[in-house]
This record gives structure tokens, sequence and C-alpha cells, in this order.
């Protein structure tokens, strides 16, 4: 099955885009865009990665959300919205890890929310690509430093 997705972000979301800042913030009102526009920036980051030896564009990625309830009632939705399971890749529920696999981008998008301290200490250990802290403002300062 082939990918076909159109997407054109609003402005705030095209400049968000275009940074090469090694840390950006995306703010804006209820509804426009900040999710669509972070998903679309995962996947676009990913296709910029230099292939491996074996012409493979791969990296890992982390989208982290305060609490599972929320990671899984807005950030999980919104991106397999965007990036169905079975056209964009495999999703795995248990372990909430996205296999996105399209032509030679392959991106390992662990979803993981801070519940707990244990949560957080996972974080420190991951080996990631690239990080999306989704609705940041929530989650302590110190976490997002690590």
């Amino acid at each position: 099955m082939a990918l076909d997705i159109n997407y054109t972000p609003p402005p705030t979301g095209e400049r968000f885009m275009e940074s090469d800042a090694k840390m950006r913030v995306l703010m804006g009102p209820v509804g426009s865009g900040k999710s669509v526009t972070c998903s679309f920036e995962i996947v676009r980051r990913a296709s910029m990665q230099v292939p491996n030896a074996n012409g493979i564009r791969k990296t890992r990625a982390a989208i982290v959300r305060e609490t599972a309830r929320q990671l899984q009632d807005t950030t999980i939705k919104t991106f397999l919205d965007w990036f169905p399971p079975g056209v964009c890749g495999q999703y795995m529920r248990t372990t909430k890890t996205y296999f996105f696999k399209v032509g030679d981008v392959e991106c390992e998008i662990m979803f993981r929310a801070l519940d707990d301290a244990d949560d957080v200490a996972n974080l420190n250990s991951l080996e990631l690509t690239f990080a999306w802290f989704n609705e940041c403002r929530d989650i302590h300062p110190d976490i997002v430093d690590a």
C-alpha cells in the first residue's frame, strides 16, 4: 500500500519545522495543529537521517506525555490517525511502540508516559535520535533537561 498523506503545516508550525535548534517549543491555542505538526516533524526528521550501509534511514524517537491516559487519549490517537498502522508500519499496543517503515525510512517510535519515578528513570537510558515532549509545560523541567 502506498503512502499518500498531504499535510501543510500552519505558518507557526512551518517556522517550527524550519528550525534546526537543538531544543524548540511550539505554542498555540487548542486546535491549532501543534500535535499534528509535531507528529509530522518526527517523520520528517527521520527521513532526513543519513542512510546506513544498507541504505536504510534508521532512527529512534520518544514521544513523551505526562500520564499514560493523556498519551493514549490524545498523542497516540493523533499520531495513528495520520500514520495508520499497516500502511506506515506496525504499532505494538502492549509496548506502545510504533515501528514506522515507509520506503527507506525506519523509525522506532516509543510512546512514553511519566506516571512515576521509574518511568522518568527509564527515559534516561534510552538511546534516542530525537524526542517530542507533548504538553511540555506539564513535565518537570529537570526531566526535559536530562
